[in-house]
Formats: structure tokens, sequence, C-alpha cells
């Protein structure tokens, strides 16, 4: 594995660079076309901001993989099958992200192409076909494993799309979760998923250079619904003896949305309202009618997220006292972080 390493390094820098250095020119093309969010009732920002940085994501990612596999070839002649599944799917949701900036889609075809998306990389053979309960046994999951993925994956695209409503929030966490893909892609020995982790963190870190707050230009449903389907596919990469974990690790890479997008699901369902009508009622709104500020918001959500991240890595690697270290981390800067707004105040006083 070794001789592989320096080709994550060369996927990184090569998605990351292409991503900064042509972010310029889709905002410039954003200007002229008018493609732009302006701000509205559900907005948290003031101007209108150019929304399809997304758009060269995808580029990037395919450009950088590319060269990646050049320098460990191995890779792509035993998983090319799949690669392309991944792929596959990738440009589907890319384009599905991009006609619903341009001109919007309805929440049904969106939800169906979602589907038919997941289904390319599932097909091509991206699937677990056994879920290990701890301390139980060992279930075989057959044609279940079909529904069950591409079921996981769509949850998972989603759950990051309803991150991207921050400046920086969205691209932040991804960086956070994709090189938490590489880390623990490397424990379990998978180098195919660190390669592919990879690239989406190269992506994101070249993209919060524009979009930390205040935000030059959005990645729009483009790029959010896109980094969300790639680290919900890398999560079924893991091996027939972690199993029990290809659903945990993701969870925890993604805790603090994922948390988030059922607590909106089970809060819009018990007021009779459709979940898939956007609110300001998330968690980053309270915290800001609170009084937090914007960089503040996010801060506090890059803490919690890498913090869950690092406990992913603490539970794989089998370190509990790692776990119990962060934890108490965690509940120090939770103090923190309130006991500055109760002693600054806010909005709210």
């Amino acid at each position: 594995m070794n001789r592989q390493i320096p080709a994550y390094f060369i996927v990184i820098i090569i998605s990351g660079y292409l991503t900064y250095l042509f972010v310029p020119f889709v905002k410039s093309y954003c200007i002229r076309k008018g493609l732009l969010d302006k701000p509205g009732p559900r907005k948290i920002h003031s101007v209108a901001v150019p929304r399809l940085g997304g758009a060269i994501f995808i580029i990037a990612f395919i450009v950088s993989l590319a060269l990646g596999f050049i320098a460990a070839p191995d890779l792509w002649l035993d998983n090319w099958k799949g690669i392309l599944g991944l792929v596959g799917g990738a440009i589907l949701i890319f384009f599905l992200g991009l006609i619903d900036d341009v001109r919007g889609i309805t929440p049904l075809p969106k939800f169906l192409w979602q589907i038919a998306a997941a289904l390319i990389p599932v097909l091509a053979g991206i699937r677990p076909e056994v879920f290990n309960i701890p301390y139980y046994q060992v279930i075989p999951l057959g044609f279940w494993s079909i529904p069950l993925s591409v079921f996981w994956v769509v949850i998972i695209t989603n759950t990051f799309n309803l991150l991207d409503g921050l400046d920086g929030l969205a691209a932040g966490v991804g960086a956070i979760a994709s090189i938490t893909f590489v880390v623990l892609s490397i424990v379990l020995d998978i180098p195919l998923a660190s390669l592919l982790a990879a690239g989406i963190f190269g992506v994101c870190i070249g993209f919060l250079r524009y979009n930390y707050h205040p935000a030059r230009i959005f990645m729009g449903d483009t790029g959010s619904l896109f980094i969300g389907y790639v680290l919900g596919v890398l999560s079924l990469y893991w091996p027939k003896s972690y199993a029990s974990i290809v659903m945990f690790v993701p969870l925890l890479a993604l805790g603090l949305p994922v948390i988030e997008i059922v607590s909106t699901t089970v809060r819009r369902l018990l007021t009779g309202k459709k979940i898939y009508v956007a609110d300001k009622r998330h968690l980053f709104h309270f915290l800001l009618d609170q009084g937090f500020g914007h960089k503040w918001v996010v801060l506090f959500f890059y803490f919690v997220s890498l913090q869950f991240s690092v406990m992913a890595v603490g539970f794989v690697a089998g370190k509990a006292n790692i776990i119990l270290v962060l934890e108490t981390i965690f509940i120090i800067f939770i103090a923190i972080f309130l006991s500055r707004k109760i002693r600054s105040g806010g909005r709210n006083g």
C-alpha cells in the first residue's frame, strides 16, 4: 500500500488546485448570465450571490482521479466496473443538481433521479453483501443489499444537501468527512476508497477559499448533491469483515447533519407539513436566532463534525479511550461556546 500513498496526494493537490483555479471563471459566468441566489424569506444572505460554484467539482474530481489511477494503475484494473458505476452516477447527480439550480425541479422527479443515480454504482457491485450485527451474527443481505444500499446513498445525498445553508458549512463539513474516509480507508486497507475520498477532500478545500463567510459564491445543489452522493457511495466500500460499520461510520462522520435531517423530518410530520418543503427552522437557524454569529455557528458545526469523525476513527481502530477524551473535550467546548453567548448576549438579549 505504501507505493500507492503518493496517489492520494496527487488527487488532493490536483482536485484542490483545479477547483481553486476555475471557481473565479464560474463566478464570472454566473454574474454575466444572472445565475444568482437572491435574498428572500428563507435566505440568510442579504445580497445576490453566484450559485453554481459546484459546477467545477465533477471536472476537478474526474481529472484528479484519472491522474491518481495513472499513479496507481492496479486500482483501476481491479475495480474499473465499480469506478465507472460511481462516476456514471455522479455525472447524473451532477446534472440533476445543475438543472435544479438553473430551472428548478419538483421534489418527486428529483427524488426519482436520485434513486436512478444511486442504482448505477450499486448494480455495478458497490454494495455490502452481508450485515454484521455486533455480538450476534452475520446476516446475508441477498437481494435486499440493492434497495438498502440505494436508500442509504439517497439519504446521505440529501442529508449533505441540507447542510448547504450557511457560508462554508457544506464545504467545511465535506472536507472533514472526506478526510475521515481517507484515514478510515487507510486503516482498513481500502486504497480505492482513500483515492476517491481524497478527490472530494481536495474539491472541498479548494472551494472553501471562496465560500467561507462572507461567501463570494455558493456551490448550489450542483455541488452539495454531488459531494453527498460520492460520500454516500464511499460508505459502501468497506470489506465484509467490517460490514457492521458500513452504516455506523458515515453516521459518525456526518453525525450532526444526519440528526438534523431526522429531526427535521419528524418535526414536519408531527406539524402536518410536507417533509420536502424548506423552512428556516434548522439547527443553524436556531443558533443564529439565539444571537450566535455566522462564523461561530459554522465553527461549531466544524468542531462537532470533527469530533464525530475522530470518534469514527477511534471506533475502527478500537481506541475507546480516544472516544472518552473527545467527549470530555466536546463538553468543555460546548461550555465555552455557551458561556460566551451568555456573557456577550445576542439579538435576543
